[in-house]
């Protein structure tokens, strides 16, 4: 009995450190999401301000830093390797396939926000940007069969409606310079390019659920390395058709900030979006897509705040509201995912009573 009761209460003991673990792999995924939400659009918003005119450029820095992925990859597989453990490669050929496909749309997904923000300000593309979550939950549903509680249905309404009283005033922060019909297809653009986000997030998901083998780090790694390759590699051909590589030195030496700075400004949003898009798999990867969704649209206004401070552009009471708004609804999806992983953990009570 007291040996069965001590089995028991170990499986408890290892379940609650697994759940534990996993929040905070969680939270330093988030972390990570949250300095390339906010600092890469800031510094792709910087490199247009200032005389960056690259398009293709502009998207192409979005996923171009994924060799970083590397020096984690490598470790691993050191680290693997003292084990006896090492193995090179983990993907199967379906995992190649299925990378390539989401590496291309998130590579036309980067080039739809790219173009965007070239006529946008952080305060609207940010905005445009958070209805991600809508289509993140649409397609969550339908792609994955995610369930909903109302917790997330609470949060979902909360954020989605803090993003329509933002948009309430989007024309107040129209640039100077910036016609009617420019305005309008950047709004579409990056309308558009959140509902492809949208639909990324949960079919990632879904490649990792249908991987067919154990989820691991190692495979999620060389998972997004391929996604990213990709990516990068379906933005060169039309920078290399349009000779952007070319023009780099030039427009470095027309740039307002200056030559350094301009390779600064790229050089540092290329390494931000890739920490963007490490936070977004690692939340997909350790709890679900609507997570990395409701996560997004949480740093809309934190966007917000520091375009305010170091783009000089309004923030007023609606955003405010907003900003409240969105951490309400956070609040409300993070309390129930809680609730609803601690209900299927036995208290030491309980397991000593089925016990006896």
């Amino acid at each position: 009995m007291e040996s069965s009761q001590g089995s028991q209460n170990e499986a408890t003991q290892r379940q609650r450190r697994t759940s534990l673990k996993a929040m905070f792999l969680v939270l330093v995924n988030c972390v990570l999401m949250t300095i390339g939400q906010v600092g890469g659009p800031l510094l792709l918003r910087i490199y247009y301000l200032h005389g960056g005119k690259r398009k293709w450029l502009n998207a192409w820095l979005l996923t171009s830093g994924f060799p970083i992925l590397i020096l984690p990859m490598a470790f691993s597989y050191l680290r693997a390797q003292a084990k006896g453990q090492a193995t090179v490669l983990l993907v199967t050929p379906r995992l190649v396939a299925a990378s390539a496909f989401l590496g291309l749309l998130l590579g036309l997904d980067g080039y739809l926000y790219s173009f965007g923000l070239s006529y946008l300000p952080i305060s609207v593309s940010s905005l445009l940007g958070s209805t991600q979550l809508a289509f993140t939950a649409i397609f969550a549903f339908i792609v994955v069969k995610h369930k909903f509680t109302h917790y997330s249905v609470n949060a979902v309404v909360l954020m989605t409606f803090g993003s329509v009283v933002l948009g309430l005033h989007m024309n107040g922060d129209r640039p100077s310079g910036v016609s009617d019909g420019k305005y309008l297809l950047g709004f579409l653009m990056t309308l558009g390019a959140a509902a492809l986000h949208g639909f990324i997030m949960p079919a990632l998901e879904y490649t990792h659920l249908k991987a067919g083998m154990p989820i691991t780090f190692d495979l999620v790694m060389q998972i997004q390395f391929l996604i990213s390759m990709f990516a990068t590699l379906f933005c060169t051909i039309p920078m290399v058709i349009n000779k952007d590589f070319q023009a780099i030195s030039k427009e470095a030496g027309e740039y307002g900030l200056g030559e350094t700075k301009y390779y600064m400004v790229i050089v540092l949003a290329a390494v931000a979006m890739q920490l963007l898009i490490i936070g977004s798999i690692g939340v997909i990867f350790c709890s679900t897509s609507l997570l990395g969704g409701l996560v997004s649209s949480l740093l809309v206004p934190v966007q917000q705040v520091f375009a305010v401070i170091f783009l000089h552009e309004r923030f007023n009471a609606d955003k405010g509201m907003a900003l409240a708004m969105c951490l309400w609804g956070f609040a409300s999806y993070f309390y129930g995912e809680y609730r609803s992983t601690y209900k299927k953990i036995p208290s030491k009570q309980e397991s000593e009573v089925e016990i006896i």
